[in-house]
């Protein structure tokens, strides 16, 4: 489950860099975008900071909202699937990740594309650290 937890929050922080990974929890316990004390941003927040990171359009945030909006979809409903294997899960996550991937390159301009694959191999490395036991992705 560690691993799982590992990729679903690579897939998040991917998308959500920086401080908007490290938001409080909402005060009414666990929220949507919680898992057994991980606080997944909210797509709004992931948009945001794609904004701020690549330098998205007003066409484009609208092109990409639904595509992080069906990867948190998925990614809450991979997390809940108990009749899933945990190797399966994994698989699955990874999957949703590389799918939601593909269609934001979609719509990134050239630029943007190197910006955004640079911002994916820091998040790989920080997921790495984390696995080893360093600190926590953010």
């Amino acid at each position: 489950m560690k691993h799982l937890r590992t990729i679903i929050l690579l897939a998040a922080g991917t998308l959500a860099h920086g401080a908007v990974a490290q938001q409080p929890a909402p005060a009414q316990g666990q929220g949507p975008g919680q898992h057994k004390g991980q606080n997944m941003p909210s797509v709004d927040d992931q948009l945001a900071t794609m904004t701020s990171q690549l330098g998205l359009s007003t066409d484009q945030q609208t092109k990409i909202k639904p595509i992080l909006q069906d990867q948190h979809d998925q990614m809450q409903s991979l997390m809940g699937d108990q009749s899933l294997s945990r190797e399966d899960r994994r698989t699955k996550a990874r999957s949703v990740h590389q799918t939601t991937v593909a269609k934001v390159n979609e719509v990134l301009n050239d630029d943007q594309k190197k910006k955004y694959a640079a911002w994916q191999q820091q998040m790989r490395e920080k997921a790495r650290q984390h696995q080893e036991g360093g600190e926590p992705p953010k």
